[in-house]
């Protein structure tokens, strides 16, 4: 009786072993399929944002008949398409670049390239974006001066308004009469770029230089040169990698 206990002692400590073995090949193969899922999702991002941008090279802005600034986007940029809670969760406790624009808006597209690059000179990982194109409210202004909201924002947009509200700018509409008529809301005018770390908002730049008058002709050198050192400036303080004159 007591050799067949010990045979049976050490079957079942081989049985032990072998199912956690078995656990942890699980375990590895189930990161591994995590990982490879979150890395086609990212690469699917990247290369739906290069689309969206690049589709409307060449092509005509029927309200005023210009050409849509050209752009490239590299296929392995780190834009994240990307929800409202997930842009209000990094404003509450993340680090990272937010974006906030889309393909039509030609300031945005004189923005996008040198963002990109600056980001990709700081090795960033994320930019989390929400195309803006069908989110905001909107108002008009009726020939007798009343003001009417044509359109009402997503309910993602009033929260973005809310987490944003201390960098944003006051919603003015212009009448027949080009007067301006305050809508007595904030608005997320684009591109918006804002920079933050540690649930903290460090920077944030709108639009791209002062310089620039026309968003139809694109940014020269100068120019770029201006918006990246601005980029570039807030990324590095996101990044805490910022020297000082004794580094």
């Amino acid at each position: 009786m007591e050799k067949g206990f010990k045979v049976d002692g050490v079957k079942i400590v081989l049985s032990v072993v072998a199912m956690l073995i078995l656990l942890c090949v699980v375990i590895l193969k189930y990161d591994d399929i995590i990982k490879k899922s979150t890395d086609v999702e990212e690469k699917m991002d990247a290369l739906q944002f290069k689309e969206d941008y690049e589709k409307l090279n060449g092509e005509v802005n029927p309200n005023n008949d210009k050409n849509y600034p050209k752009v490239e986007i590299d296929e392995n940029n780190p834009v994240k398409y990307s929800t409202a809670d997930e842009i209000v969760e990094v404003l509450e406790k993340g680090t990272g670049i937010i974006y906030l624009g889309y393909p039509k808006c030609p300031w945005c597209r004189n923005a996008v390239p040198v963002l990109l690059q600056a980001a990709s000179d700081a090795e960033v990982d994320n930019i989390y974006y929400i195309d803006m194109y069908d989110e905001r409210d909107s108002y008009t202004v009726k020939e007798d001066g009343t003001l009417v909201k044509s359109k009402n924002g997503t309910e993602g947009y009033q929260k973005l308004l809310k987490a944003l509200d201390g960098i944003l700018d006051e919603y003015y509409v212009t009448d027949l009469d080009g007067q301006e008529i305050d809508t007595n809301e904030k608005r997320i005018y684009v591109p918006l770029v804002v920079f933050v770390k540690d649930g903290e908002i460090i920077g944030s730049h709108a639009d791209t230089v002062e310089s620039q008058k026309d968003p139809y002709v694109l940014l020269n050198d100068e120019q770029r040169e201006e918006l990246y050192e601005i980029y570039d400036k807030y990324i590095h303080e996101m990044l805490n990698d910022l020297c000082d004159e004794r580094c």
